[in-house]
């Protein structure tokens, strides 16, 4: 039990973001969203610490408190909100009933344990508590190392041309440099500036430098590019951790004093073959210090400014937005919409622009029609079994985006190319991919 909820605390703790998106299933919105990992990290850590140390009212606590969660995930369900996120475990965690059924199993194994008259042995106590410290540490070091590559998102069409000239200053040491492109208004983008200066990174922000951003077409912060010291460009990457920050830089050492082709602009997949098959001996090295995601054969697909190389699943409207449940929305307003692009309302019939019933040449209400989640139609279109495993967050309008990877065990994508491991998990590879505009600010 102290076990548990110690992965519970430290998986909040390793992705917060995830954790604020998963609040809005419970009903909130806003700042809110961003600060409640703390809380809840600092709970579940203390009722572990009391649960190891064998003190019987942590027992009493722990069940209190599961019980209030499975409480708030039972409401959402009736709400309406299952298959939401719930942050429970991490990222991949739904609202379900068979969540509310393990957390109510918690609670009772709780009580159970603040019920029993047996008290364990100091040492055996210890013991079990060193070996649940162990444990937790390990899942959450592996959910760490999963959710998100090692290395930077790199497309073709994005970003200075490998290979090219940019002028952003360069290195006294002659080494390859590293330009980090940031935001003010981008909370991922603080969490990796001081990283970036450590690695001897010059900042550019989009407000101060708008010239640097402008000549290095940087799609949107937070974004990474490594300099030679003339200036070419050996390395390019969107960034959301330390680790990916580090692994285009470490790209860019293995391409210093190669030649590099020019990459050329996104086009059919013969074209890009033709480019990419000159840089095939860079690219092969930089994989062995954690190299950049190739945008394989695919051609691109963009997302909030962002060029994404799987392309979209199947959406009534084409941009494939939906919300927290996976139900397609308008990608312009995110208005509901069901299976055929219709707005509909809260009932799911079909409404005009006023929000009005839509009748037929009788005059009576058109019928209502389906209303499937995006990935699980993709997979019922194409005859692959899919489901939504983790995602990719970014800043988008001065709110979190999360793209997500509809997952499948098929061994292709969507556009027939090869699948991508991408953030799926057991086996499954990208299929197709959907995103999700949530209210929590940058």
């Amino acid at each position: 039990m102290g076990g548990g909820l110690l992965v519970a605390a430290g998986l909040k703790l390793a992705d917060r973001t995830h954790v604020a998106v998963a609040a809005a299933t419970f009903g909130l919105h806003g700042r809110a969203t961003r600060r409640v990992w703390l809380p809840l990290a600092a709970l579940e850590a203390l009722l572990a610490m009391g649960l190891l140390a064998g003190w019987r009212p942590a027992a009493w606590a722990a069940a209190a408190v599961l019980c209030a969660f499975a409480a708030a995930q039972a409401t959402a369900i009736a709400a309406g909100r299952a298959g939401a996120p719930c942050g429970c475990f991490g990222e991949r965690g739904r609202i379900s009933w068979g969540s509310v059924a393990r957390t109510a199993s918690l609670a009772a194994g709780a009580a159970l344990l603040g019920l029993s008259a047996v008290a364990l042995p100091v040492g055996l106590r210890a013991g079990a508590a060193a070996v649940a410290v162990i444990v937790a540490a390990l899942v959450v070091a592996r959910a760490h190392r999963t959710g998100s590559p090692d290395g930077a998102l790199d497309v073709v069409s994005e970003g200075p041309p490998v290979g090219t000239r940019l002028d952003l200053g360069g290195s006294a040491t002659g080494e390859p440099h590293l330009a980090f492109f940031s935001s003010a208004n981008c909370r991922l983008c603080r969490s990796l500036l001081e990283p970036a200066r450590r690695l001897g990174a010059s900042v550019f922000d989009e407000a101060r430098d708008p010239q640097a951003w402008a000549d290095a077409a940087v799609p949107g912060a937070p974004y990474a590019v490594v300099l030679a010291a003339d200036g070419t460009v050996l390395a390019k990457g969107t960034v959301n951790t330390r680790r990916q920050l580090v692994s285009v830089l470490a790209t860019g050492r293995e391409r210093n004093g190669e030649h590099v082709v020019p990459a050329q602009p996104a086009g059919s997949r013969r074209r890009f073959l033709a480019s990419a098959s000159a840089a095939v001996a860079a690219i092969t090295a930089a994989r062995t210090v954690g190299s950049l995601i190739e945008p394989a054969d695919a051609d691109a697909y963009h997302i909030c400014g962002h060029t994404y190389t799987t392309d979209s699943c199947p959406h009534p409207t084409g941009l494939p937005r939906v919300d927290n449940r996976g139900y397609p929305l308008r990608g312009r307003d995110g208005h509901p919409i069901d299976d055929l692009g219709r707005p509909v309302n809260a009932q799911g019939a079909p409404v005009n622009r006023k929000g009005s019933a839509l009748l037929d040449p009788d005059g009576r209400p058109l019928p209502s029609t389906s209303r499937t989640r995006v990935c699980r139609a993709a997979g019922a279109r194409f005859g692959v079994a899919t489901r939504t495993d983790g995602s990719w967050s970014r800043c988008c309008d001065g709110h979190v985006r999360t793209i997500s990877d509809c997952c499948s065990p098929s061994g292709r994508r969507i556009n027939g190319d090869g699948a991508l491991g991408g953030y799926c998990y057991r086996g499954r590879t990208v299929f197709c991919v959907v995103y999700h505009q949530t209210r929590i600010p940058c």
